[in-house]
């Protein structure tokens, strides 16, 4: 009776060492998981949905990159807005946040009512 599974001219059995021919996908999936083989070679110019996958770096997809517009300071609030020296991407804002009352010394760390902000501190004398 003929066998019903082909045989791959890539693997011999004999050889112990060798390794069955295989597609990558199917070793990504065993070795890494199939959404790391996903980030890291499909681009979301193409894959859009690589940018939703859990550990994306952002929601977003800029210059063939996920990115996250609301913290990215290479990418503030749309594709290459660049914050300035000093600045920090806020939600999606650039801001000063030495001197911010609203994000003072990092992202949403609002002054108490009649403080200021000075040097990233609430109040600093």
């Amino acid at each position: 009776m003929p066998s019903l599974v082909t045989p791959n001219p890539l693997y011999d059995k004999d050889d112990e060492n060798s390794v069955p021919y295989t597609d990558t996908v199917a070793a990504s999936k065993s070795i890494r998981g199939f959404n790391y083989l996903v980030r890291e070679t499909a681009t979301c110019d193409k894959f859009p949905g690589v940018c939703q996958t859990k550990g994306s770096a952002g929601p977003n997809c800029c210059k063939k990159k996920c990115v996250n517009f609301m913290t990215d300071n290479l990418n503030c609030g749309w594709c290459g807005r660049r914050c300035l020296y000093g600045q920090t991407c806020c939600g999606g804002n650039c801001i000063d946040v030495m001197f911010n009352q609203w994000n003072c010394g990092a992202c949403k760390n609002k002054c108490k009512n009649g403080s200021f902000c000075s040097f990233g501190m609430c109040s600093y004398a």
